[in-house]
């Protein structure tokens, strides 16, 4: 996650903990406007969201090395499989070229480097998924007379992409973390319209000394001023009537 949402995650965290704090519950807690309290909960669960979406987008990609031997081993043995049936399936369809790409040993699987490892199973996979289609509605599909099954079909695809996201290949993972980074700041953004709108709410406890410290606490969390889409003007400071 890019230090700017990090940066703004935490101001997220830091707001929310102004309103937490005891004294400043008594304050805002189911009191008028009571749409601050309704729209608090709805943006505490959005920030909480936040921060798993963020924390699975910045989680490493690589796990130990006795768990990656094993995914690897796993991954191997299925794939072999899988890719041993695929062949036959199209070399009986005359499919000479594309049989060729699944004409794959158990040497050829362990000797290959790590991503070249995931490569060959996309390749697989790739050529495999169409055979696990049935034609017509109570017929067979083109690989299940030779064992290119869904069942086996969807056990090699979980195990490509355990893999591929372990050893940092640029493919599957690599695409679906592209994604979430992609989506993480439209999300952060839709957050934050929520939070602006709390923040034209707020001013309005401000009618105390200790609402004004309320206030004031929570506009230096979010660092703008209290001012909610209209920050850009001079701040205002609410004086008691």
């Amino acid at each position: 996650m890019k230090d700017t949402l990090s940066n703004k995650l935490v101001s997220f965290y830091a707001t929310l903990a102004v309103t937490d704090t005891p004294v400043h519950q008594a304050i805002w807690q189911n009191k008028i406007p009571l749409s601050f309290t309704e729209g608090l909960a709805t943006t505490r669960a959005a920030v909480l969201e936040l921060g798993r979406a963020g924390a699975e987008q910045s989680a490493p990609i690589t796990g130990s090395a006795k768990a990656l031997r094993e995914l690897r081993n796993e991954f191997e043995i299925k794939l072999h499989i899988l890719a041993r049936a695929t062949y036959q399936t199209l070399k009986k369809a005359g499919r000479t070229e594309d049989a060729v790409k699944t004409d794959l040993t158990p040497s050829d699987l362990h000797n290959a480097r790590a991503v070249i490892l995931s490569g060959l199973g996309e390749t697989v996979l790739d050529l495999a998924e169409p055979l696990t289609l049935v034609p017509a509605p109570g017929q067979a599909s083109p690989g299940e007379k030779y064992g290119v099954t869904t069942a086996l079909y969807n056990q090699v695809d979980d195990l490509w992409e355990r893999y591929s996201t372990a050893v940092g290949a640029p493919v599957g993972a690599r695409s679906k973390r592209k994604a979430l980074t992609n989506s993480l700041p439209g999300k952060f953004s839709a957050v934050e319209d929520q939070f602006s709108d709390l923040d034209d709410l707020i001013i309005q406890f401000g009618s105390t000394e200790a609402g004004q410290e309320f206030v004031e606490a929570w506009f230096n969390a979010r660092h703008v001023t209290p001012l909610g889409r209209r920050a850009a003007k001079p701040k205002v400071v609410v004086k008691n009537p």
